[in-house]
């Protein structure tokens, strides 16, 4: 895996010149642009990490906020009221990470900020090389793996450069895990793919495929899990908020920030009547209607032949069925009340795991499917998400209007960058040529 990131890494040297360029003026610009919350608390907690050790887990931000001095009582290294003032809900991975990082880094303010941006800028950027290496070919020469490619910058930025998430680390150590699947190193694959599991769940969707990949394998997998889970689940610390964010309790949130929770049908939150009424919205269930047609429409791409199916072994067919299973994957975003926008692209490395075109377009359509119902259902329930969690999300923006300001000297910075980027490359690339010709004639070139 060293030699094909090696590999690709010169090979994308020139792209990867615009993407760092592009990255670097993007933080501090976002930094002034919008208030990183997850950032500044992942950063309030590595720091904590350092003075209360794992016992981090069992205090809620608050207590953490205060334990830690004035600095962090600002109201930006805390989560807001309304989600109940959880305790720390990442898995352990994430936290090692962040303490290292303020570790390396330490002291607290605007510097540490953007330090933390521009190494998770980094991890995204090895993301793209990753990328890279799984498609081939692919992402020069056909549609829908630059469209994917494409997408996943601008994912990719946003959560680095723009978000400081953990995001682009988690996906790292998924596609490491897949790149790794790709070469036959099973074992490793699975060891990495729990220690992207211990960064943010979401990855845990890959281990079924891994599985059915190298069934011995799963050894790794809790060997990994074993590392760091299972000592601090002797040592008695735990993982209630995540757990009450699973199980879709309003314990962990009294808003539902899903405008695809089939729940809003018959409980969206009343913010006008007294605190924890509710009223029915039943237009909270066409997103959910659109999607099942969509997926009824293309699903017959994912089902295995009859004939080859009835003729397989039980273990045969649930290789087989793989395919479906991954395509079924974005459907679980409208199981949860709390799925923020970002969530979307969650999944989006699953689509390295299908061997079939055909079906990497049609997830890759679903993926956006699902986006655009994501934004159709703010629209369709906009009375409650217009007074409830649109409201909240726009305190992350303090420059009001300025923020257009902003962005459009983000537009113009990157423009002139990429102009710059391209004339350098082009006048290499054409004194490469006539060296090439020169040489060709047989003259000496001094």
């Amino acid at each position: 895996m060293l030699n094909a990131i090696s590999f690709k890494i010169y090979e994308m040297r020139k792209y990867l010149i615009l993407s760092l360029a592009i990255s670097m003026i993007a933080i501090p610009i976002a930094d002034s642009l919008v208030i990183q919350r997850d950032r500044n608390r992942n950063e309030m907690y590595g720091e904590a990490f350092w003075v209360y050790g794992f016992a981090v887990y069992d205090m809620n931000d608050a207590e953490v906020a205060e334990a830690m001095g004035e600095h962090f009582q600002d109201g930006n290294h805390t989560l807001p009221d309304y989600l109940g003032n959880i305790t720390y809900e990442y898995p352990v991975f994430g936290l090692i990470f962040f303490a290292i990082a303020t570790f390396l880094f330490p002291g607290v303010g605007g510097f540490q900020h953007m330090w933390m941006n521009f190494i998770l800028v980094l991890v995204f950027n090895l993301n793209l090389v990753l990328m890279a290496i799984l498609l081939g070919d692919k992402v020069y020469k056909v549609r829908w793996a630059r469209l994917f490619f494409a997408g996943y910058f601008i994912y990719g930025l946003i959560m680095s450069a723009g978000g400081g998430k953990l995001e682009p680390l988690t996906d790292c150590l998924l596609l490491m895990a897949l790149v790794l699947r790709s070469e036959g190193q099973n074992n490793k694959a699975m060891f990495t793919l729990g220690l992207s599991f211990q960064t943010k769940i979401y990855s845990i969707v890959a281990l079924p495929v891994l599985f059915l990949s190298a069934p011995t394998s799963l050894i790794w997998f809790f060997a990994s899990i074993m590392i760091t889970v299972v000592p601090l689940a002797v040592a008695g610390q735990n993982y209630d908020s995540l757990i009450s964010h699973f199980l879709n309790s309003s314990s962990y949130s009294s808003f539902i920030v899903n405008p695809l929770f089939p729940g809003l049908a018959w409980g969206t939150p009343d913010v006008w009547g007294p605190e924890g009424s509710t009223y029915q919205w039943y237009p909270a269930l066409i997103p959910l209607v659109l999607v099942l047609a969509f997926i009824l429409i293309t699903v017959h791409q994912f089902l295995p032949e009859k004939e080859a199916f009835l003729k397989a072994s039980w273990w045969g067919r649930l290789k087989l069925l793989q395919p479906l299973y991954i395509y079924m994957i974005p459907t679980l975003l409208f199981a949860f009340r709390w799925v923020m926008p970002w969530y979307l692209f969650w999944f989006g490395a699953l689509i390295f795991l299908l061997d079939d075109d055909r079906q990497a377009i049609a997830y890759l359509k679903l993926i956006t499917i699902v986006g655009l119902l994501y934004a159709f259902g703010v629209v369709i329930n906009f009375p409650y998400f217009w007074n409830g969690p649109l409201p909240d999300l726009l305190l992350h923006f303090p420059q009001g209007v300025w923020t257009y300001a902003y962005l459009g000297v983000l537009g113009v910075s990157v423009f002139i960058v990429f102009l710059i980027w391209r004339w350098m490359f082009d006048r290499q690339e054409a004194l490469a040529r006539k060296r090439q010709e020169i040489e060709s004639r047989g003259e000496l070139i001094i």
